[in-house]
């Protein structure tokens, strides 16, 4: 079975879809709940440890909030009897394309809903800094262009949960 990535921006629901995933019986992996995105130095590459609180505008300038390629070629492995699925954003997410080889995910949604979430949130603190939120829309830009460029299937992320998941299992094919 394959390995599939289900993304969007800060904010448009990956954990929520990766709660759901988990309690319909499915390997589900989340980028920030799991750790196993990390942010990066992106002159060096090196991994920086970092709380929320210190990613300050300059800090956000230089560093970069990847997933490794080791990582996610190690849950490939693993899918290779079950379907898994990794629910996260990571910057440098058009390395990794030629490992979810049952495809991508992106779930998308309006600046405005989008900045209501970060706010309202309450499982995650990113976006309720004015400097989280520019940097979350900022990105917005380079990850649309991977939609298109890698063809990702993209989903509404303001239906009801249960709805995209139900999707992204008939998609998917499991």
């Amino acid at each position: 079975m394959p390995l599939f990535s289900i993304t969007g921006l800060s904010g448009t629901g990956k954990s929520t879809m990766n709660t759901e995933l988990k309690a319909r019986g499915y390997e589900s992996y989340d980028g920030d709940e799991d750790h196993l995105a990390q942010w990066y130095n992106s002159d060096t590459g090196a991994l920086v440890e970092v709380d929320i609180e210190e990613c300050t505008p300059e800090f956000l300038l230089h560093h970069s909030r990847d997933i490794s390629r080791e990582i996610v070629k190690e849950l490939a492995s693993k899918a290779h009897s079950k379907p898994i699925f990794l629910c996260g954003a990571h910057e440098n997410e058009g390395e990794l394309q030629d490992l979810f080889t049952g495809g991508v995910f992106g779930l998308v949604i309006d600046d405005e809903s989008l900045t209501q979430r970060l706010a309202t949130r309450t499982t995650n603190q990113w976006g309720k800094l004015p400097h989280e939120v520019a940097y979350s829309l900022a990105f917005k830009q380079k990850w649309y262009e991977n939609c298109r460029r890698f063809g990702y299937t993209t989903i509404d992320a303001a239906q009801p949960t249960g709805t995209i998941v139900d999707y992204i299992l008939e998609t998917a094919g499991v």
